[in-house]
């Protein structure tokens, strides 16, 4: 069965949020909606925390000079 829910948010929220994940807004919802009907945490996968995008633009800056990739260390995932 589906429903329609309709719901208030800041603008700048859903800006925010849509500028930090990379997702749209009701797409998120989504995935947050199917993370937790599968038994999943609430909460942010740790791949798009700001520490690890970070990481991750390095490792493809290096990547695209020729750089040597030693040492990069990825968050792991629970």
């Amino acid at each position: 069965m589906t429903e329609t829910i309709n719901f208030t948010i800041d603008s700048e929220d859903k800006k925010n949020f849509e500028e930090k994940t990379g997702l749209k807004f009701v797409d998120g919802m989504k995935l947050l909606m199917d993370n937790l009907k599968y038994g999943g945490k609430l909460g942010l996968d740790p791949f798009w925390s700001e520490e690890n995008q970070m990481l991750l633009r390095k490792i493809r800056e290096d990547a695209e000079h020729g750089r040597n990739m030693h040492e990069h260390e990825l968050i792991e995932v629970e």
